[in-house]
């Protein structure tokens, strides 16, 4: 049977990472996570090194992407909430409006009456 990280790792196709014991200086007892996978290294034979450049952006593009969703995301809340308060405003003086109508409209009515 599968241990839980063993099952995890086989699901997410990452090496499993086991927590080892470790003895500090003091001698207390500590644990470190340790990959059970065979470690992703370079060969400088095969590939070229890399620009400044490509390195930047294979550092920094995923947290960019997400900075910048979250921007647009933040922006499109607020904008969508202005809109809604603006409507609102909106209906609540046309409303306004119309009952003051209705109500000139009826006053002009009871005078055409009493004539």
């Amino acid at each position: 049977m599968r241990s839980h990280t063993a099952l995890r790792a086989a699901l997410t196709r990452q090496p499993a990472r086991i927590l080892l014991p470790v003895r500090s200086a003091l001698g207390t007892s500590q644990r470190r996570l340790a990959s059970s996978g065979p470690k992703q290294t370079a060969s400088s034979s095969s590939s070229k090194p890399t620009s400044n450049y490509a390195a930047f952006y294979r550092t920094f593009t995923r947290p960019l992407a997400k900075t910048m969703l979250l921007a647009v995301f933040t922006y499109q809340l607020v904008y969508w909430a202005w809109v809604k308060l603006e409507t609102d405003e909106i209906k609540a003086e046309k409303t306004a409006e119309i009952a003051g109508l209705e109500a000139q409209v009826k006053s002009l009515q009871e005078n055409q009456k009493s004539k």
